[in-house]
């Protein structure tokens, strides 16, 4: 059966993989075993979906665009797949416990991010890691550098430390626009974010934490104490003390200090 070709809509930054040998060998890129179960963010045509569901348990294939859901849903009842869902929803707005709940416990993440939701999607899948096995996510490839960036370069920052800090990045493979349809003006990395079994330094508070980095992060620029001090939250003679407890210059600046500097800042200021 021929299916139309439903046209990519701007509004919700699709880009479709064009090449289905591209699309086995970004599944080929995870470790599916028949007894795990994998959510699929924006199946879209299903490019990766039924090969998905060659390896996996099960296929939760979520998909906001109308149309293209109930195309993938029809593609899955002809193909005669018992392990493949699919849901209209919007991966955003959706409670993702839901999944853990149909699925039955922890399971692969897996998608081809819009540029547009990356972050927020990236923030999401760290806040939800206790029922995230693993992500298999395709980024925009300033995203996934930025993702690895190391104390001192250009690429470390807010991310670096707010992903970094709760899992293992690991970039798997870089794609050129021509990949995708329509083509984007960058390249993309597929990367796996991998959710730590421990985290360490221990964390005694994640919202003071958060707070530290985003003042660290806020103004680049700023040495470190006027940044910290830049809300209010902290008097100056506070920040002071504590950057003098863990040895942080006051006049350094949020990108030369370490995951692990960061943390100890954040519990710190969390016992003021």
């Amino acid at each position: 059966m021929e299916f139309k070709i439903l046209p990519p809509l701007k509004s919700l930054g699709q880009n479709f993989l064009r090449n289905p040998a591209t699309a086995r060998r970004i599944v080929e890129q995870i470790p599916l075993t028949p007894d795990r179960p994998v959510v699929e963010l924006g199946a879209g045509q299903g490019a990766i979906t039924f090969l998905l569901a060659e390896k996996a348990a099960t296929v939760l294939a979520l998909e906001i665009d109308t149309g293209l859901a109930a195309q993938l849903q029809e593609k899955v009842r002809l193909s005669g797949r018992n392990n493949i869902q699919v849901l209209h929803e919007d991966l955003l707005k959706i409670d993702w416990r839901t999944w853990f709940d149909l699925l039955g416990g922890p399971f692969f993440l897996v998608g081809n991010l819009p540029y547009n939701i990356s972050t927020p999607v990236l923030f999401k899948i760290i806040d939800h890691r206790e029922i995230v096995e693993s992500a298999y996510v395709m980024l925009q490839k300033e995203v996934a550098d930025r993702l690895s960036g190391k104390p001192g370069q250009k690429t470390y920052g807010l991310l670096a430390v707010l992903i970094g800090y709760y899992a293992e990045v690991k970039p798997l493979l870089t794609l050129g626009p021509g990949s995708f349809f329509p083509k984007p003006k960058v390249a993309s990395t597929f990367v796996q974010i991998r959710p730590r079994d421990q985290l360490n330094p221990p964390l005694e508070s994640q919202e003071v934490f958060q707070w530290t980095v985003r003042s660290a992060f806020g103004q680049r620029r700023k040495q470190l104490k006027n940044a910290l001090t830049a809300d209010g939250r902290f008097p100056l003679e506070l920040i002071r003390e504590a950057l003098e407890v863990n040895q942080v210059d006051p006049q350094s600046r949020g990108e030369t200090l370490t995951i692990a500097q960061l943390v100890r800042l954040a519990n710190t200021l969390n016992k003021v």
